[in-house]
């Protein structure tokens, strides 16, 4: 006897989807970081990792800013590592997951697109922020250092004149702090009361005290 279902057609089997290239997706996230994540079908990562790495800029920038030392900017280095190694387990799970469901591919390239054009815009406003904010830290940072060592050369010219050891001439440096900034000092009218020192430091900058 044969059943009315046996005479249909075998149903087809549904079309194995080709698996996102690997290499492709973490070139996208070093370039566009989080881009990677939609190209696997994530939008939701790439919009948290934008933010994520955003934060981690600005918080890096800051850092950076109040210590006048670049060791702030460790803070986006980690989170950009963060993100490739997060990156590596979310395409592990997608690929088990025969990467469905997911984005047509113009959906995709929109939105890797408009980041693309985001990403040129943030570079544009942290460079406008935080570059001048650095680049005023360490002004500041080595004019602090400067005037440090030009007191402290004056502070030794000091007491040799008051040991009656100073002469016109190099100043005595030994015990000097900042040492490694001082080109030359010289000292002038060293047998008045009032001794002339004159510090040039390695940036060509030159102090007179007092």
């Amino acid at each position: 006897m044969t059943w009315p279902e046996d005479t249909l057609p075998p149903t087809a089997a549904p079309t194995p989807r080709k698996a996102p290239n690997l290499a492709i997706g973490y070139l996208l996230n070093v370039l566009l970081p989080g881009a990677g994540f939609t190209y696997i079908g994530l939008v939701g990562w790439h919009i948290g990792w934008v933010g994520i790495l955003i934060v981690s800029w600005m918080i890096g920038g800051v850092a950076a800013g109040t210590t006048a030392s670049p060791l702030g900017m460790v803070i986006p280095g980690l989170a950009f590592v963060a993100q490739l190694l997060q990156f590596k387990d979310a395409y592990a799970t997608r690929q088990a997951q025969q990467f469905r469901p997911d984005l047509a591919d113009g959906v995709k390239i929109g939105l890797i697109a408009g980041h693309a054009v985001l990403n040129v815009a943030m570079v544009g406003l942290l460079a406008a922020v935080l570059i001048p904010g650095l680049l005023g830290a360490r002004e500041r940072a080595s004019a602090a250092g400067e005037r440090a060592a030009a007191m402290s050369a004056y502070t030794m010219v000091i007491a040799a004149q008051s040991g009656g050891t100073l002469r016109d001439g190099p100043c005595p440096l030994e015990n000097v702090v900042g040492r490694d900034r001082i080109a030359s000092c010289t000292v002038s009218d060293a047998a008045t009361d009032d001794p002339q020192v004159t510090v040039t430091f390695t940036n060509g900058k030159t102090v007179q005290l007092p």
